[in-house]
């Protein structure tokens, strides 16, 4: 609630009394995530990272997940904004996000994609926009936020991530089967490596009408 309200200090510093007191507790590991994700909302990268890197090993899998997706997305945006401008005002719509303003979080993200087109940030910022366009009905915009995604670059880190949600859209909201099928089809032989590669072939094989023990 307090990071909810922006309250970041005070946030981390009960964040802070829970990772001490339960160190090799989840309930630990999962304050020092919150530590870091904190740290990140209030643009502090840097212990962001430290936090980020010693949950990288943690024995929760859910935890560690986390954990090496935001310190992915921190270090893929530094290498060529030294200032850490774009990142920043991406962390500020992340947060808008967080805090359930999407609208608000919509236009910041928009901001972002105005200001630094073709910087790493730009796929990370269509893709978190998509989501929040599906999440008040927007399917049409959160479809073409995807297939920029995928036309930017095809192997991207978030390009199988962008086909299986497309296609996902297309079953679930925009009523194209076709589609959907295309783009299952495109995880299973673009992507063989892909997380969604089970779950792809199986609503492929589903929609093309096969029989499935």
């Amino acid at each position: 609630m307090l990071v909810y309200s922006s309250k970041f200090n005070t946030a981390l510093i009960y964040y802070t009394q829970v990772q001490n007191d339960l160190k090799n507790h989840t309930i630990g590991q999962t304050a020092r995530f919150k530590i870091a994700q904190t740290s990140y909302f209030k643009g502090d990268f840097d212990w962001a990272q430290s936090q980020l890197k010693v949950l990288k090993n943690s024995t929760a899998q859910l935890i560690a997940n986390d954990a090496l997706d935001l310190n992915l997305l921190i270090t893929d945006n530094v290498v060529k904004d030294s200032l850490k401008i774009a990142l920043k005002k991406y962390a500020v719509a992340d947060l808008l996000a967080f805090q359930n303003k999407d609208s608000q979080a919509i236009d910041t993200l928009q901001i972002v994609l105005n200001n630094f087109k073709g910087h790493p940030i730009e796929d990370e910022t269509l893709f978190k926009q998509a989501k929040l366009f599906e999440k008040i009905n927007e399917f049409t915009k959160a479809e073409n936020n995807y297939l920029q995604i995928i036309t930017i670059n095809k192997d991207d880190i978030l390009a199988d991530d962008a086909v299986y949600s497309i296609a996902e859209l297309y079953l679930n909201k925009l009523n194209s089967i076709e589609k959907a099928k295309e783009y299952f089809q495109k995880i299973i032989f673009d992507y063989p490596s892909s997380i969604y590669l089970v779950d792809a072939r199986k609503k492929y094989r589903k929609l093309r009408g096969d029989e499935i023990n």
